[in-house]
Order: structure tokens, then C-alpha cells, then sequence
């Protein structure tokens, strides 16, 4: 089998272009060389017995089919695989997955600009600097290994259907429908071992699951969105972060009143129900963000809270024993002893639980004592928390308050 470094843009005597379809055809083995740009104006199809390493440029401005093997040396740091369309949209296809290093999207004439009915597996960055790729209903996958990353996401640059996340560091999905870019995030346990998989649906979730049918402190659902979370993992140990933007998301659900609380809600199958994570929001951001323990369905909704004055939450603590900020306080809470409190990381792991909250010196100083990948007792990283308390007011009710809490243990 003859083997061919592209080191110049040129035609050379292993493509076989078909004067009828104007197709480009790999049987052999092509390598392209870091610091190389190659291009195919017309369709690309790599045959079953078709190897093609790209640790350079490959630019296709047409079609695109892989039935053999495409990858790149995973020693290589600067291989591109460029879909640039000019005109109609451009079509990713093939039995076999395509391995790519990097990726860039670009195709302003049309949207969806990429119909992908293959897999993908993106190594590297992913940059969508233009163009909708739409994997909807066609059976194509893109799937993001772990620490690939993606950037230039925006209304007219995401992906329409699912995406997948193998690992276990942080992800946010480049998902959206409808032309808004509506990206879900997971953060898992580091010890985790599988993947997870989200989608967007610019849809009402109540044709699906009645809205009617909600724990009773649930007051409002989002009735024009909601979100798809999948994994292979039974166990499910994460914080998932959801986001709302003003142009799917109804004004009600956002919009800030005292006697209610932004939360994630989620259609539970056992209870067939929708029940609701008490969250963190950050306003700035426009995020909200919740430990999970299941998959599913998930959209945005309005819970009813406590407008209890009389707690009082500071939100920073540095055990260093200089007397200021050594625990987590909150102010008040000895008026309403049934209570408990969990803190969890960044992960979505909970690292601190207790009942009865302050009570004979029960205070949290920072210290892990949860199921955590460090050891129990050791204080905990520098960084960011969140934490939930939930408590049992005078008439019998439970209240919830969730928020952000900050550790510095340096």
C-alpha cells in the first residue's frame, strides 16, 4: 500500500476525482504533515480500506464520508479538520467514526449549515464559528472526549440534537434548537467512570409529562423548554447547571419575588411527578445550579419559600482560627432546630451533612465529611460550594434555602 505526505495544497495521484460526480476518493493511505493545509473542493469519501491521519490542515468545502479510518497522531497538538461551506449544506457521513484532534465549523448560506448522520469523536477544540450542526433524528453522534473543549458557541452556532461527554472533568453541552444556543453543564465526581449526554428541546415539556401532576411546593413550570440529561452510569452523583435566557424563557419563571425560589425541576418516573432540587442561582451569570441523583427530563421552574428574616446566611469561611469567618454561619437557625444542612463541591458531591445545624458547637470549619475522593476530616480545597438547608418552620411545614458558599483553606 503506498503511503503519501501531503507537505504542499496539491493534487496528487492518490485522489481518483470523478468527472461525473466530482468526488474525491481515498483507498489508500494518506498522512498529512503538521504545518500542511490540504483541500477538497469536491466530495470526500473515505473508503473501507481508506486510512487518513490528519495531524495538519484538511479544509472540505463539500460532502464528507468516512467508511474506513480517520484519526491523527495523538503525540500531534495542531491537527485541523475544516468544514467550510459556501453554498448548500454540507453532509457528514459514514459508517466508521471519524476521530478528530480539532474541528472548526463554518457555513454562513444555510442553517442547519451540517447534517451529520456519522459519528464524530472531538479530541481537541471544537469551533464552531459557524454554523448550526444538526444530529436530530439523522442517527449521527458528536461526542467530546475528555478534556475536549469547544468555543465560538452562540444563537447561530451549536449543535441540534445530542451531545455526549466521556469523562469526568467539567463539560458544558454546545446544544440549542430553535436558533438560541441553550447549553447545559455537568460536573461529576473525579472518581466517576462513564458519560453523559444532554439535548435541548425548544418545546413545551407538558405535552410530555402534565404539568398538573408536581410536588406541592412547586408553583410554576417553564412551559417552553426544557432539557435532556442520559448516561450509562446507575449511580448518578453530579451538579448540573441549567441556564435561561430571556428569549425562551418566560418572564415569570425569571423574574425575582421573595416568596418564591428559581429551581431546577425534574419529571420523576417512580413518582410520576415533577419534584424540584433545591438550587444555587447566580443572577450574573444567569445559571442555576443543583446536585442531582438522577437522569431524565429537566427544565426550570418557580418553588415556594420561607421568607424568614430572622436567618441570616454568611456566605465565606477560612478556618485559619483567626477568630473571623472559622465556620459556616447562619444566624438564627437555633429557632428552628429540625433542620439539615448539606454542602457539596463543584462536583456535586456532598462533602458535609448534619442535622440540627449549631447546635452544642455542630459547625462546619471546612472540613470534609462526606463521601469525597479525599480523606475524611481533611480541609477541604480552596474554592467555590453550594450548599442547601432545608428546616421545619412552626405550622409543620419544610422550608428551603440554597446559595453559594466560599472556602479558603489556604
Amino acid at each position: 500500500m503506498a503511503k503519501f505526505y501531503l507537505k504542499i495544497v496539491t493534487t496528487v495521484l492518490f485522489f481518483i476525482i470523478g468527472k461525473l460526480n466530482a468526488q474525491t476518493t481515498n483507498t489508500g493511505e494518506i498522512s498529512i504533515l503538521p504545518g500542511t493545509e490540504f483541500a477538497t473542493v469536491a466530495d470526500f469519501d473515505n473508503k473501507p480500506t481508506g486510512d487518513f491521519i490528519n495531524d495538519g490542515q484538511f479544509t472540505v468545502y463539500s460532502n464528507y464520508n468516512n467508511d474506513g479510518l480517520v484519526t491523527f497522531n495523538p503525540k500531534a497538538i495542531s491537527g485541523l479538520t475544516y468544514f467550510k461551506g459556501s453554498a448548500a449544506a454540507q453532509i457528514i457521513s459514514g459508517n466508521e467514526l471519524s476521530e478528530f484532534n480539532n474541528v472548526r465549523f463554518e457555513n454562513r448560506m444555510i442553517q442547519p449549515a451540517f447534517l451529520l448522520s456519522t459519528q464524530i469523536n472531538i479530541y481537541g477544540v471544537s469551533n464552531f464559528y459557524k454554523g448550526i450542526v444538526s444530529n436530530n433524528n439523522s442517527g449521527g453522534k458528536v461526542i467530546f472526549e475528555a478534556n475536549a473543549s469547544h468555543d465560538n458557541t452562540n444563537d447561530d452556532s451549536y449543535v441540534d440534537g445530542y451531545v455526549q461527554h466521556n469523562g469526568n472533568d467539567e463539560f458544558q453541552f454546545p446544544i440549542g434548537d430553535g436558533g438560541y444556543f441553550r447549553p447545559s453543564a455537568v460536573n461529576q465526581n473525579s472518581s466517576s467512570n462513564g458519560f453523559f449526554k444532554s439535548k435541548y428541546v425548544f418545546e413545551n415539556s407538558n405535552a410530555l409529562h402534565p404539568h398538573t401532576q408536581k410536588d406541592k411546593l412547586i408553583s410554576l413550570i417553564n412551559t417552553t423548554e426544557y432539557w435532556k440529561i442520559e448516561s450509562n452510569q446507575s449511580t448518578i452523583d453530579i451538579a448540573l447547571t441549567l441556564t435561561w435566557n430571556s428569549n425562551t424563557t418566560p418572564n415569570e419563571i425569571t423574574k425575582e419575588d421573595s416568596a418564591y425560589s428559581l429551581a431546577i425541576i425534574n419529571w420523576d418516573e417512580a413518582q410520576s411527578k415533577w419534584i424540584y432540587y433545591t438550587s444555587a442561582t447566580d443572577n450574573q451569570n444567569e445559571t442555576v445550579t443543583a446536585a442531582i441523583n438522577k437522569t431524565g427530563i429537566f427544565t426550570l421552574g418557580k418553588v415556594r419559600v420561607s421568607n424568614v428574616d430572622d436567618i441570616v446566611i454568611y456566605n465565606a469561611v477560612s478556618p485559619n482560627g483567626d477568630g473571623l469567618n472559622d465556620y459556616f454561619n447562619i444566624q438564627g437557625l437555633d429557632k428552628f432546630p429540625d433542620n439539615t444542612l448539606e454542602i457539596y463541591n463543584r462536583y456535586g458531591v456532598k462533602v458535609y451533612e448534619t442535622t440540627n445545624y449549631g447546635a452544642n458547637g455542630n459547625w462546619f470549619r471546612g472540613i470534609s465529611e462526606g463521601r469525597v475522593t479525599i480523606n475524611k476530616g481533611e480541609g477541604l480545597p480552596t474554592g467555590t460550594y453550594f450548599y442547601t438547608l432545608k428546616f421545619k418552620m412552626p405550622d409543620g411545614d419544610y422550608k428551603d434555602k440554597a446559595g453559594y458558599l466560599y472556602i479558603n483553606n489556604d
